[in-house]
């Protein structure tokens, strides 16, 4: 997959005026634009090109030809325009900015999602809420791919050559490769991003830049919300047979938990997309199997954050979204749970991330 750096925009900015130049168009595609304005001292970038083009937004300090351009976010046209502001810039300072169309990754079980701001963490009245998930305001500045489906044990076999999931026909289930990849440790699931990036890298499916790894705890849960703010992206309840769950104990965020002795227990994983996906278009966000993230453990920031990355240190790493044993309350969207990095059981998957590196 190649850049068209011919599709660029650049600017100059400075404390108060701001200037721009257009390159000249070498394709039939149309040109992206980027407007600037300032707001609260931080420039806001207003892209206009063809809508669902996902484009790099590139900054440089000065325009030599040694100082190389770096990846800021990338920015998915939806409309007329989008608006984007850098948290990272500099001010007062300078920025040259361009926007550089990307074309769409060739796996096309990755959804995009676009750059925005959240209230992360659960509100002091939702039922059985645990204290590690106060509220908190966070920005993801930096769009991304995010996979639509677990990673299948098909997937996880293509890469690595191996499967290491409980539910095939060695422990007495169907063989089938659309399940969840399970049974995998958080190094396993980081060494499958590892692989998979070299390997796409070296197919030119991907940019030498960009790598797969897990999400951050703070991205699962934005991608996870879809916007939403309620318990789950379903609403403010999660009744059986709405996802893989242990469906004899439901939830209500008012309430909390409800008996339903009718309910839906599977005991095992099902194929990858069988329940309904979130507003964003990603299936299993709750149940089937925990998620792994990129982060450790550890309690939250205050106040507003931008791009969390989690504890510096630790000795557990987090997991998302509840799996098909788990009762409904530990699959709601505000939901920790934490591991061993080296632990493995039939309840841990993981789903990627497609973006660049970071800088």
């Amino acid at each position: 997959m190649k850049t068209r750096c011919s599709e660029l925009v650049r600017f100059l900015f400075i404390v108060f005026p701001a200037v721009w130049a257009l390159t000249p168009p070498v394709s039939a595609q149309p040109r992206p634009s980027l407007g600037l304005r300032f707001s609260a001292g931080r420039p806001t970038l207003s892209l206009a090109g063809e809508v669902g083009t996902v484009y790099s937004i590139q900054y440089a300090t000065d325009l030599s030809s040694t100082n190389p351009w770096v990846d800021r976010t990338l920015l998915q046209a939806q409309g007329a325009s989008n608006d984007w502001t850098d948290p990272s810039a500099p001010t007062p300072g300078q920025r040259f900015y361009r926007a550089v169309s990307v074309p769409a990754p060739a796996d096309t079980n990755l959804v995009f999602i676009q750059p925005g701001t959240f209230t992360m963490g659960s509100p002091t009245n939702e039922a059985l809420r645990h204290t590690d998930e106060d509220q908190h305001l966070v920005t993801i500045s930096r769009g991304l791919w995010i996979g639509r489906y677990l990673v299948t044990q098909g997937d996880y076999l293509a890469v690595v050559g191996s499967n290491p999931s409980y539910f095939t026909s060695a422990h007495g289930y169907s063989d089938d490769l659309t399940r969840p990849v399970e049974t995998v440790s958080w190094y396993d699931a980081t060494n499958y991003c590892g692989l998979r990036t070299q390997q796409e890298r070296a197919g030119g499916l991907i940019p030498t830049n960009y790598v797969y790894r897990l999400p951050t705890e703070a991205e699962w849960e934005y991608a996870d919300r879809a916007g939403t703010t309620t318990a789950f992206y379903l609403g403010s309840g999660l009744q059986s047979g709405q996802a893989n769950f242990y469906g004899y104990e439901e939830y209500d965020a008012s309430v909390g938990t409800i008996s339903n002795p009718s309910g839906i227990v599977l005991d095992a994983t099902t194929a990858v997309g069988s329940y309904a996906a979130s507003g964003w278009g990603l299936y299993d966000m709750i149940g089937n199997v925990y998620d792994w993230c990129q982060d450790w453990y550890g309690v939250y920031p205050g106040g507003s954050v931008i791009d969390p990355q989690g504890a510096v240190t630790g000795s557990e790493r987090v997991l998302r979204g509840g799996y098909f044993s788990t009762l409904a309350r530990y699959c709601r969207s505000a939901f920790r749970y934490i591991n061993d990095p080296d632990y493995r059981y039939d309840a841990l998957g993981l789903r990627v991330v497609l973006a660049p590196g970071q800088p």
